[in-house]
Order: C-alpha cells, then sequence, then structure tokens
C-alpha cells in the first residue's frame, strides 16, 4: 500500500480555504490528473456524501466511489473507497500565522494483487509528484480568490 502526504501553507483563512476544498465542483481545477470528482447521490458534502472519481495514472484510468467519512467545518474532510481503486485520505487545515496550513493524507493500494504491488513502487513517485503538485495548485487558486 502506498503513502502520500504534502502540506502546503496558504496566505488565506482557515474558513476561505476548507470552503474552497470542500465544494466538489472545484476538486478537478486543482487535484492533478483527476477527471473525475462527481456526486454519487442528491448529498454533495459532509459525512455522508459520496462521490464518483476518475484519476489517471500512467495509461491508465483508476476509478472508484467513495464515501466522506469524516467531515468538521474549517478542520477536516476525510474519505474512503468503498468500490473500485482502494483510497482513503483525508485533507486537513490548521491555521498557520496568517494563513492556513493544508495538509492531504492519502493511502492508496493500486488493482491486481503482486502486480499491482510491484506496480505501485514504479507509480508512486508520479502518484507523489501529483499530489505535490495538487497541493501547490491549491495554494496557488485559493491565494487568486478575491479577499
Amino acid at each position: 500500500m502506498g503513502h502520500i502526504t504534502a502540506s502546503e501553507v496558504i496566505a488565506a483563512s482557515v474558513e476561505t480555504v476548507f470552503v474552497y476544498v470542500d465544494d466538489h465542483r472545484n476538486t478537478t481545477k486543482y487535484m492533478k490528473d483527476l477527471s473525475k470528482w462527481a456526486p454519487a447521490g442528491e448529498q454533495t458534502h459532509g459525512k455522508g456524501a459520496a462521490f464518483e472519481v476518475a484519476m489517471k495514472a500512467g495509461p491508465m484510468t483508476l476509478s472508484s466511489v467513495v464515501d466522506i467519512t469524516a467531515w468538521t467545518e474549517n478542520r477536516t474532510i476525510a474519505w474512503k473507497s468503498r468500490e473500485g481503486f482502494k483510497q482513503d485520505g483525508k485533507w486537513s487545515f490548521r491555521a498557520k500565522g496568517d494563513g492556513t496550513e493544508a495538509t492531504f493524507d492519502m493511502d492508496y493500494e493500486l488493482p491486481g494483487g503482486l502486480a499491482g504491488r510491484m506496480l505501485s513502487r514504479a507509480a508512486d513517485p508520479i502518484i507523489r509528484g501529483n499530489i505535490e503538485q495538487s497541493v501547490r495548485n491549491l495554494r496557488t487558486q485559493v491565494e487568486k480568490l478575491p479577499r
């Protein structure tokens, strides 16, 4: 199983960063190679919401359905897959100076048993780079929002 953590300090309030991440319509804007993050039901945020997810990973597209398992306003958004590509992750937010430290933390397992574990070793630097770029993208996009 792969594990990735990436953090950035964003020059914006915790409330501003949280609201931006919590709006599912923004997710594919900042998450590199994420082509889909669409509600899988009527609920679009908060604990109990579900999303259909598709992420490009080299030549393949990894799909899953994730459930939001924890949601604490201005603090945490966590998810776990219930179908497809196995992942569980969390965004956490905390005030740092005049800004917000946003941390993305994810565990994942590529499909395919032993072959998937071998592929994971090769794919880990690519996935890690994409996640780190995604957190930088989030910083850039939030810092451009009108104050």
